[in-house]
């Protein structure tokens, strides 16, 4: 008995040693207190009375066998409870690792949750971001527009007055080119108002000599009838002194006669030997008057010969000179013609130079014509294009609006489906599928505005593009119409150039054409000068031909007059001897041959004064007809002198009257030309700060366009954060999805085992419970 109550009693203990910590501790850490169930009774407690409530009382072999039988059941009973506690232990783990993995879904779920709420927060200060973005892109549009607009308004202001500029411009550079015009015309006038009053001069002066020359002739004329009225009266006086000696020659040989008729007998031989000595006397003097007339036509011819030879030097002189005046014009008219070929060569570069500076203004104008053609067209395209901007724009507005709409929605039904407590399983449901429809259209919102972001970038690359080649089409633009404004800078200087270029051609033309009309009247005088010399050479030849015979009839003449002297002589010798016998007779005879002789000579004076009178006579007649004949000739050349003078005063009055025009007309252009220069001055007064105006709205444009670009682009950015930021949010959404269902999985599990581990610990209660018993159950 000791011994067995003994081995009971450790039995008990090291049963109640074994289940009561684990008891207490499944209790107490992992579940609430399990229940045990009745189970039947069998073995030795069946109808034994219990042990603890009847002890002392109870048989010992029955106690034995009782306690026998406990022991059994208890030995198998904490064999199953170590099963069990096996079994709850390995609960136990899973509970531990399901709460572990459960704690770590929660954590993960905290982080999840925390990203969440980040990545709505990145999404929100985004979209602030973004609608303020797309605000500032609307009001830059806006200013854009309204710059645009200004500048249109400018430009629309500025081009009737470029245009006004440009055609006051033109107006001036037609203006001065009309003056240079008028200018040169007043020179040439005024030019041949110098040379017409140079010539004037020369033929007043030529008027002055043909007078002097009439009036010289005039005064020759009447002193030569004066010098032949006084001749005539000498050649009378002289006729009648030959008349006179002739009748006293007469009357003295009459006397002779009658003083030989008294001494006939006397005298027969003398008077034979006489008449021999007059007849040879007679002879003589005719032969002596021969020679000297054969003299005098030597000495004439020879005088004509040398006054022929002088006139011939004198023609030749006056050939040379005409020669030399011919070639000298001739050389002038070849320089004038090759000074107007290098001025014609001048005014064809200048033309040329016109025509192209003309040629190219006409291509720049239709240049700058196409390039505004092709601005406009341009700024066409632009608007377009700003325009569907503007649309897209606005429909990306209300498809941001319709996102953040959207995002709100499904944020309220998150909160919503968080907020629901319970297993409210068609309130879940509800929610989740309003969820799903939300986070679709979101999803279609969303590809409509990476959509519409596109099509905005697109546009706005194009729009880039446009602007990019309006700009481009603007500097060309700005360029032509530089060069245009030069090239009419241009045209003023080249028109002037060619104006005086032609007019140089023109005034060399009338030089020219000035030289080659004297170079005929030059050529007829050589001509006639050369003409002269051959007449004047051929008269010389004549003269000198007639020369020789005058001379031999001259020598003959003397030779004859020397034999003649010889016989006068013996003749004269042999008359002394006869003379012996009629002294008396021949000293009246002799004293009245003196008288005679006296009286021939004076009627051979007489006769050669009538004769030299007669010649002077003669001489004065024909140089008074020479005077005469050229009187007409002289009067003639006076009136054309006259004329000359008179069409040329005309012709300079005309030339005045003409310059009188031409500086009334060149100063009526100089008043334009001012006038249309201060108009100048006042375009580009009024154009100068509309260009700044525009200069400085160019200059906004470019740098509204570049912040608009900036913005743009910037937006651009801040939709792609924001997509990415919703992508990020959406992954976080189911993640946190799934970490939700992995966390109502891990409890679903760990209830389930913590469910197991109860059944379990309440089996190891109710065997702890039948130990406690002996066995028994309770």
């Amino acid at each position: 008995m000791p011994s067995s109550n003994a081995r009971t009693l450790l039995t008990r203990r090291l049963a109640s040693a074994v289940l009561l910590p684990g008891l207490l501790g499944g209790a107490l850490v992992f579940a609430p207190q399990a229940s045990a169930t009745t189970g039947p009774t069998s073995g030795v407690c069946n109808g034994v009375v219990n042990q603890l409530a009847h002890r002392g009382t109870v048989q010992e072999n029955l106690l034995k066998s009782a306690a026998k039988k406990n022991a059994d059941v208890i030995a198998k009973l904490q064999a199953d409870r170590a099963a069990l506690q096996a079994t709850a232990t390995g609960l136990k783990a899973e509970i531990d690792t399901a709460n572990s993995a459960l704690t770590a879904l929660i954590a993960q779920e905290a982080q999840l949750e925390t990203a969440s709420d980040k990545a709505t927060a990145d999404i929100q200060a985004l979209t602030e971001q973004q609608a303020k973005t797309t605000a500032e892109v609307t009001e830059a549009q806006s200013q854009l527009a309204k710059l645009q607009s200004q500048q249109s308004a400018v430009v629309e202001a500025l081009a009737p007055l470029q245009a006004e500029l440009d055609a006051a411009v033109a107006d001036e550079a037609e203006l001065e080119k009309q003056q240079t015009a008028a200018a040169a015309e007043v020179e040439a006038t005024r030019k041949a108002l110098r040379i017409a009053a140079d010539d004037l001069l020369g033929l007043q002066a030529t008027a002055a000599q043909t007078t002097g020359d009439i009036e010289s002739q005039n005064a020759a004329i009447t002193a030569a009838k004066s010098e032949l009225a006084a001749l005539t009266t000498t050649a009378e006086e002289a006729a009648t002194a030959v008349g006179t000696a002739g009748q006293a020659v007469t009357a003295a040989e009459t006397e002779l006669a009658q003083l030989i008729a008294d001494g006939v007998t006397a005298q027969d031989t003398l008077d034979a030997q006489r008449t021999k000595i007059e007849a040879a006397a007679a002879t003589l003097t005719a032969q002596q008057l021969e020679a000297a007339a054969a003299a005098d036509a030597v000495i004439a011819k020879n005088t004509a010969i040398a006054a022929a030879q002088a006139e011939l030097l004198t023609g030749e002189a006056a050939v040379s000179r005409a020669a030399d005046a011919v070639t000298a014009q001739q050389a002038v008219v070849a320089t004038a013609e090759g000074a107007l070929v290098t001025l014609r060569a001048d005014a064809t570069k200048a033309a040329d130079a016109v025509t192209a500076n003309n040629t190219r203004i006409s291509t720049v104008s239709a240049e700058m014509s196409q390039l505004e053609k092709d601005i406009a067209a341009k700024n066409t395209e632009i608007t377009a294009e700003r325009a569907a901007l503007t649309a897209f724009q606005h429909e990306l507005t209300a498809l941001q609006s319709r996102k953040t709409t959207l995002e709100g929605e499904i944020a309220d039904l998150k909160t919503q489906f968080s907020q629901i407590k319970g297993n409210n399983a068609a309130l879940k449901k509800t929610l989740t599928e309003q969820r799903v429809a939300k986070e679709s259209e979101l999803a279609a919102v969303n590809t409509q505005i990476e959509d519409k972001n596109s099509q905005i970038s697109g546009l706005q690359g194009d729009l880039n593009t446009l602007q990019a080649q309006v700009n481009s089409l603007n500097a060309q633009l700005l360029a032509k119409q530089t060069e245009s404004s030069n090239l009419q800078k241009e045209a003023a200087p080249l028109q002037s150039s060619l104006t005086v270029a032609n007019a140089a051609v023109a005034t060399k033309e009338a030089e020219i054409k000035t030289l080659q009309g004297q170079l005929p009247a030059l050529q007829t005088a050589l001509t006639e000068a050369k003409t002269a010399v051959g007449v004047q050479q051929k008269d010389l030849d004549i003269l000198r031909g007639e020369l020789p015979d005058l001379v031999a009839a001259a020598d003959d003449a003397r030779g004859a007059a020397a034999a003649q002297e010889r016989i006068v002589a013996d003749l004269e010798a042999a008359l002394p001897g006869l003379v012996d016998g009629v002294e008396a007779a021949k000293a009246d005879a002799a004293e009245q041959r003196g008288l005679l002789d006296g009286l021939r000579k004076n009627l051979t004076d007489a006769e050669a004064r009538l004769k030299a009178a007669d010649a002077a006579v003669a001489a004065k007649a024909a140089d008074l007809a020479g005077l005469q004949d050229r009187l007409p000739a002289l009067q003639a050349a006076a009136d054309r002198a006259a004329q000359a003078v008179t069409d040329k005063q005309g012709q300079i009055s005309t030339l005045n009257a003409d310059m009188d025009k031409l500086v009334a007309a060149l100063t009526g252009l100089n008043t334009r030309i001012s006038t249309k220069e201060t108009e100048v001055l006042a375009l580009q007064a009024r154009v100068a700060p509309l260009l700044t105006q525009l200069d400085a709205l160019n200059g906004e444009i470019s740098a509204t366009e570049a912040t608009l670009k900036t913005l743009q682009g910037q937006l651009t950015t801040l939709d792609k954060q924001v997509t990415d930021a919703q992508t990020v949010l959406r992954g976080l959404e189911a993640q946190k999805k799934q970490n939700k269902d992995a966390i109502t999985a891990q409890r679903a599990t760990a209830k389930t085992l913590e469910d197991k581990l109860g059944a379990v610990q309440g089996q190891i209660k109710t065997i702890d419970g039948q130990i406690l018993l002996g066995g028994c159950v309770a």
